[in-house]
């Protein structure tokens, strides 16, 4: 049990550092000894734990997209209504701790993997579904299920175009403007009445009012770097 914490504890650290290197170095200049030089380790220690620099890509694409769920998660936690919890799903794929010039540009490297990477491809597959089943889950309040499926890939794919576009942009997206951008599609998707405007906005508000204290906390952040 012990030797079991350790390792996933080492393991975690490593995918760090190689998350740092690509943000650093770019995803071809990244290498097992500059990942180790960042954790502190040797190479040797990195190849114990991951056999090549494939499957040390591997592991930072799965953290990156855990960090993700774990934020919508958290989010959820404190959302009561459909709104709420749509506007969670929305607020935690841009919060500003993750969302920002530095890990959209890793990210986009990393995406740039997927297609020669079958084990990266099974994780983003993996991670597509997962935002559409929330995203689904929450539209079926708001719309019938046959248009609720659709608006649910759509607005999946809006999602993922802003990540891409803040990577490669010179200048930083700001997560409020994202947010901002989806909730432009949510009015053109959704009823958007005053009535369901209203009730957006305020659902909006609060999930960024409790996002800046659970997701910006110590806590969330020290909990994220140990899984």
């Amino acid at each position: 049990m012990r030797t079991s914490s350790i390792r996933t504890i080492r393991r975690a650290e490593l995918s760090r550092a190689a998350f740092e290197a690509v943000i650093r170095y770019g995803l071809r200049k990244t290498t097992l000894e500059k990942v180790g030089d960042i954790a502190g380790v040797s190479k040797g220690v990195v190849l114990h734990h991951f056999k090549d620099k494939s499957a040390l890509l591997e592991a930072v694409f799965r953290r990156s997209n855990a960090l993700l769920s774990e934020s919508v998660v958290e989010l959820y936690r404190y959302a009561e209504t459909p709104y709420e919890r749509l506007w969670a799903i929305i607020v935690a794929n841009f919060f500003e701790t993750i969302f920002n010039r530095r890990v959209c540009q890793a990210w986009v490297l990393l995406i740039s993997e997927v297609p020669h990477n079958e084990e990266c491809q099974r994780v983003q597959i993996a991670n597509n579904e997962r935002i559409r089943s929330n995203l689904m889950h929450e539209l079926k309040h708001f719309l019938p299920e046959g248009e609720a499926e659709k608006v649910a890939r759509h607005l999946g794919v809006h999602i993922d175009g802003i990540w891409v576009r803040a990577g490669l942009l010179p200048d930083p997206v700001q997560a409020d403007v994202a947010v901002s951008e989806m909730e432009f599609a949510i009015s053109k998707m959704l009823p958007f009445d005053e009535i369901s405007a209203a009730k957006h906005q305020d659902a909006r508000k609060k999930i960024e009012t409790i996002a800046d204290i659970a997701l910006g906390s110590k806590a969330f952040k020290d909990k994220s770097m140990q899984e």
